[in-house]
């Protein structure tokens, strides 16, 4: 799998440079977008969060970029506000941004390969989403929502096989289908991407993550963590596993709909399994401390509570391969990963 490392000094060197390059050889972009002042900012994601590589002057509307971009990147256009457009930036001259900040929906992007690849992909899925989304299906049984959301993730699968050496397929796969995917999955992925998407930050990501998968399934020794509680104090996961106790660790967050959807059940198996020798650790994704400490407090959680306060930059959830929430690894008394 050494193919698809990369490190992160090589990354920041050579997959987005702003650098102007001395001959049109990188990017250019060209955006006109009316109701938008002052600055706009190119991003690029090379995880779950953006990371500013570019500013702009906009001038009555218009603005531009240039630089070189050796790897395809999915990347955004913002204001210090909001989110314009997101697109996949390559290395092409003729990058075409246009549309309206009041319909974000509306903005196009040409001259992109990977982009309108992409959308031709998204367009395929939207249909799906549409059909899921519908009040027909709401009020169906969940065997239809089922088959719809199994054909929404063939729909990927098929995409990334054919085009595997598009970074669009990568992120389709790190984005969109990786959530459901083993360890063992992953890297059969993996081994089927070519250049330039086995060359791409979201392969390595990818890599990434099939290791932190493998070292915490069923069966493997948990690895231990630390992370700051509600009081700032560092508060080891291995200071509750052992002495004949079962520990959930669950990840969580406040801002999380289905984490507090869950939550009422956390406490329910608290209240009956913990003078029985059950303990929940819980390492929470939220940013806002407030609102951490009030999501605590309203839903009773009377278990050891830890996080950073650095919403998905968690070493922790990074170390057990969580790429969403709520997420759980249930370890048993002598430290064995059970579910």
């Amino acid at each position: 799998m050494k193919k698809y490392l990369i490190s992160s000094i090589v990354a920041a060197a050579v997959l987005c440079s702003c650098a102007q390059p001395k001959q049109q050889t990188g990017y250019r972009i060209d955006g006109e977008i009316a109701g938008v002042a002052g600055k706009v900012y190119l991003t690029v994601f090379e995880g779950k969060l953006p990371r500013v590589i570019d500013s702009a002057e906009v001038k009555n509307g218009a603005f531009e970029f240039s630089g070189d971009c050796a790897v395809p990147i999915f990347a955004a256009v913002e204001t210090p506000d909001v989110p314009l457009v997101r697109f996949f930036l390559e290395n092409s001259p003729m990058i075409r941004i246009v549309g309206a900040a009041d319909r974000p929906q509306d903005i196009r992007v040409t001259g992109s390969a990977t982009e309108d690849l992409y959308r031709q992909f998204l367009g395929q899925v939207d249909s799906v989403a549409k059909l899921l989304d519908s009040d027909s299906v709401k009020l169906s049984s969940t065997r239809i929502a089922f088959d719809l959301e199994k054909q929404r993730d063939s729909l990927g699968r098929v995409f990334v096989r054919k085009h595997s050496g598009s970074v669009a397929a990568a992120y389709v796969l790190f984005r969109g289908l990786s959530y459901e995917m083993s360890a063992k999955e992953i890297r059969q992925a993996l081994d089927g991407l070519t250049p330039p998407a086995s060359a791409s930050v979201y392969a390595e990501l990818l890599e990434k993550m099939a290791a932190a998968l493998a070292r915490t399934e069923p069966g493997q020794k948990y690895v231990d963590i630390s992370v700051p509680d509600t009081a700032g104090m560092e508060l080891p996961l291995s200071r509750f596993v052992g002495e004949g106790k079962y520990v959930l660790l669950d990840f969580w967050a406040s801002w999380c709909p289905p984490c507090r959807a869950e939550i009422p059940n956390l406490v329910t198996a608290y209240k009956e399994f913990h003078s029985k020798g059950f303990e929940i650790y819980a390492v929470s994704l939220d940013k806002n401390r407030k609102a951490w400490l009030d999501g605590i407090k309203m839903f009773k959680m009377d278990w050891p509570q830890v996080g950073t306060l650095k919403f998905w930059e968690s070493a922790a959830a990074e170390t057990y391969g969580v790429r969403s929430i709520p997420s759980n690894v249930l370890i048993g008394p002598d430290g064995t990963i059970l579910a």
